[in-house]
Protein backbone atom coordinates (compact mmCIF):
# COMPACT_ATOMS: atom_id res chain seq x y z
CA UNK A 1 0.00 0.00 0.00
CA UNK A 2 1.23 3.51 -0.88
CA UNK A 3 1.35 5.81 2.28
CA UNK A 4 2.16 8.77 0.25
CA UNK A 5 -1.42 8.36 -1.68
CA UNK A 6 -3.15 7.26 1.30
CA UNK A 7 -2.17 10.45 3.18
CA UNK A 8 -2.76 12.33 0.14
CA UNK A 9 -6.11 11.28 -0.03
CA UNK A 10 -6.77 11.38 3.73
CA UNK A 11 -5.96 14.97 3.81
CA UNK A 12 -8.23 15.93 1.40
CA UNK A 13 -11.17 14.18 2.61
CA UNK A 14 -10.56 15.79 5.45
CA UNK A 15 -10.32 18.75 4.58
CA UNK A 16 -13.84 18.38 2.28
CA UNK A 17 -14.86 17.25 6.25
CA UNK A 18 -16.92 14.80 4.44
CA UNK A 19 -17.68 10.97 5.87
CA UNK A 20 -15.36 8.69 4.83
CA UNK A 21 -13.17 5.16 5.97
CA UNK A 22 -11.08 3.22 4.69
CA UNK A 23 -12.32 -0.15 4.42
CA UNK A 24 -11.36 -3.57 3.11
CA UNK A 25 -7.59 -4.65 3.11
CA UNK A 26 -6.09 -1.84 4.14
CA UNK A 27 -8.15 -2.28 7.00
CA UNK A 28 -6.85 -5.57 7.14
CA UNK A 29 -3.38 -4.67 6.71
CA UNK A 30 -3.44 -2.29 9.43
CA UNK A 31 -4.08 -5.04 11.99
CA UNK A 32 -1.72 -7.35 10.20
CA UNK A 33 -4.42 -9.92 8.96
CA UNK A 34 -3.44 -9.46 5.50
CA UNK A 35 -0.05 -8.30 4.28
CA UNK A 36 -0.11 -6.39 1.06
CA UNK A 37 -3.45 -4.73 -0.11
CA UNK A 38 -3.77 -4.30 -3.95
CA UNK A 39 -5.69 -1.50 -3.52
CA UNK A 40 -7.37 1.02 -1.32
CA UNK A 41 -11.01 1.06 -0.25
CA UNK A 42 -12.90 3.70 0.76
CA UNK A 43 -16.47 3.87 1.95
CA UNK A 44 -18.22 7.36 1.66
CA UNK A 45 -21.20 8.79 2.55
CA UNK A 46 -23.11 8.67 -1.52
CA UNK A 47 -24.11 12.72 -0.54
CA UNK A 48 -20.58 13.75 -0.44
CA UNK A 49 -19.27 11.87 -4.12
CA UNK A 50 -19.72 15.03 -6.43
CA UNK A 51 -17.25 16.91 -4.18
CA UNK A 52 -15.14 14.14 -3.28
CA UNK A 53 -14.81 13.31 -7.59
CA UNK A 54 -13.78 17.03 -8.00
CA UNK A 55 -11.24 16.54 -5.12
CA UNK A 56 -10.04 13.40 -6.67
CA UNK A 57 -9.44 14.84 -10.27
CA UNK A 58 -6.88 17.43 -8.66
CA UNK A 59 -4.65 14.39 -7.64
CA UNK A 60 -5.50 11.03 -9.53
CA UNK A 61 -7.02 9.92 -13.29
CA UNK A 62 -10.79 9.03 -12.72
CA UNK A 63 -11.71 5.41 -13.35
CA UNK A 64 -14.97 3.63 -14.89
CA UNK A 65 -16.44 1.24 -12.71
CA UNK A 66 -19.38 -0.78 -13.55
CA UNK A 67 -21.36 -2.17 -10.88
CA UNK A 68 -22.35 -5.53 -10.90
CA UNK A 69 -24.95 -7.17 -9.17
CA UNK A 70 -25.80 -8.26 -6.64
CA UNK A 71 -24.02 -5.13 -5.71
CA UNK A 72 -26.47 -1.89 -5.36
CA UNK A 73 -23.80 0.58 -4.16
CA UNK A 74 -24.99 4.58 -4.72
CA UNK A 75 -21.97 5.71 -5.71
CA UNK A 76 -19.09 3.53 -7.06
CA UNK A 77 -16.23 5.07 -8.95
CA UNK A 78 -12.24 4.42 -8.88
CA UNK A 79 -9.35 6.65 -9.38
CA UNK A 80 -5.69 6.04 -10.21
CA UNK A 81 -3.52 8.16 -7.87
CA UNK A 82 0.47 7.62 -8.94
CA UNK A 83 0.68 3.61 -9.03
CA UNK A 84 -2.51 2.87 -6.62
CA UNK A 85 -5.88 2.23 -7.08
CA UNK A 86 -8.16 3.94 -5.33
CA UNK A 87 -12.39 2.84 -4.93
CA UNK A 88 -14.96 4.53 -3.64
CA UNK A 89 -18.15 3.08 -2.39
CA UNK A 90 -21.24 5.34 -1.39
CA UNK A 91 -23.68 4.34 0.72
CA UNK A 92 -22.48 0.41 -0.08
CA UNK A 93 -25.16 -2.41 -0.40
CA UNK A 94 -25.81 -5.70 -1.25
CA UNK A 95 -28.49 -7.45 -3.03
CA UNK A 96 -28.97 -10.85 -1.20
CA UNK A 97 -32.18 -11.87 -2.77
CA UNK A 98 -35.85 -12.66 -0.88
CA UNK A 99 -36.23 -8.92 -0.47
CA UNK A 100 -33.28 -8.67 1.84
CA UNK A 101 -30.85 -6.19 1.33
CA UNK A 102 -27.18 -5.46 3.35
CA UNK A 103 -26.18 -2.17 3.76
CA UNK A 104 -22.50 -1.45 5.65
CA UNK A 105 -23.42 1.50 8.12
CA UNK A 106 -21.22 4.47 7.96
CA UNK A 107 -21.74 6.87 10.33
CA UNK A 108 -20.15 8.17 13.44
CA UNK A 109 -20.48 5.16 15.27
CA UNK A 110 -18.98 3.39 12.47
CA UNK A 111 -15.60 5.09 12.30
CA UNK A 112 -14.00 4.26 16.02
CA UNK A 113 -10.25 3.71 14.57
CA UNK A 114 -7.98 5.49 13.39
CA UNK A 115 -3.91 5.14 12.11
CA UNK A 116 -1.68 8.45 11.87
CA UNK A 117 -0.06 8.85 8.80
CA UNK A 118 2.82 12.57 9.41
CA UNK A 119 0.17 14.17 11.47
CA UNK A 120 -2.65 13.18 9.15
CA UNK A 121 -5.58 11.09 10.40
CA UNK A 122 -6.99 7.93 8.34
CA UNK A 123 -10.30 6.63 9.38
CA UNK A 124 -10.96 3.33 9.45
CA UNK A 125 -13.94 0.84 9.48
CA UNK A 126 -13.82 -1.79 11.62
CA UNK A 127 -12.86 -4.98 11.88
CA UNK A 128 -16.79 -5.70 13.02
CA UNK A 129 -18.35 -3.97 10.71
CA UNK A 130 -16.22 -5.93 7.93
CA UNK A 131 -16.85 -9.36 9.65
CA UNK A 132 -20.06 -8.95 8.50
CA UNK A 133 -19.61 -7.45 5.10
CA UNK A 134 -17.26 -10.28 4.55
CA UNK A 135 -20.36 -12.87 5.74
CA UNK A 136 -22.47 -11.29 4.21
CA UNK A 137 -20.21 -11.39 0.38
CA UNK A 138 -19.80 -15.12 1.01
CA UNK A 139 -16.15 -14.74 2.44
CA UNK A 140 -14.83 -14.63 -1.41
CA UNK A 141 -10.97 -14.18 -0.01
CA UNK A 142 -11.27 -16.37 3.20
CA UNK A 143 -10.87 -13.50 5.60
CA UNK A 144 -13.32 -14.52 8.04
CA UNK A 145 -11.09 -16.88 9.88
CA UNK A 146 -8.58 -14.51 9.75
CA UNK A 147 -10.89 -12.32 11.46
CA UNK A 148 -12.66 -14.72 14.32
CA UNK A 149 -9.43 -15.70 15.04
CA UNK A 150 -8.15 -12.06 15.54
CA UNK A 151 -11.42 -11.47 17.73
CA UNK A 152 -11.16 -14.43 19.37
CA UNK A 153 -7.27 -13.60 20.27
CA UNK A 154 -7.64 -9.89 20.83
CA UNK A 155 -11.34 -9.51 22.02
CA UNK A 156 -14.22 -7.48 20.75
CA UNK A 157 -14.15 -4.36 20.73
CA UNK A 158 -17.25 -2.44 19.43
CA UNK A 159 -20.03 -5.43 19.88
CA UNK A 160 -22.55 -2.89 19.33
CA UNK A 161 -21.60 -2.44 15.75
CA UNK A 162 -21.97 -6.69 15.74
CA UNK A 163 -25.47 -6.30 17.67
CA UNK A 164 -26.82 -3.76 15.21
CA UNK A 165 -26.34 -5.88 11.76
CA UNK A 166 -28.73 -7.95 13.70
CA UNK A 167 -31.22 -5.34 13.30
CA UNK A 168 -30.52 -6.05 9.51
CA UNK A 169 -32.58 -8.25 7.45
CA UNK A 170 -30.13 -10.52 6.51
CA UNK A 171 -29.83 -14.29 6.25
CA UNK A 172 -30.51 -16.49 9.10
CA UNK A 173 -27.14 -18.13 8.31
CA UNK A 174 -25.61 -14.44 8.57
CA UNK A 175 -27.29 -13.99 11.43
CA UNK A 176 -26.15 -16.90 13.20
CA UNK A 177 -22.50 -16.24 12.36
CA UNK A 178 -22.81 -12.74 14.02
CA UNK A 179 -24.23 -14.19 17.49
CA UNK A 180 -21.70 -17.22 17.05
CA UNK A 181 -19.00 -14.09 17.25
CA UNK A 182 -20.63 -12.41 20.01
CA UNK A 183 -20.27 -15.15 22.23
CA UNK A 184 -16.70 -15.54 21.52
CA UNK A 185 -14.92 -14.97 24.89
Amino acid sequence: MNQKVLKKIAKGLNELNCTWAIGGSVVLNHYGLVEKPNDIDILIDANHADKIKKFMDTIGTYIELPSKEPYKTKEFFGYRVEDTMVEFLGNFKIDLGEDKIYEFILDDDSIKDYMIIDNIKVNLTTLEDWYVAYSVMKDPKKRIPLLREYLKKSGIKYKSLLERNLNQNLPDCVKLDIENILLLK
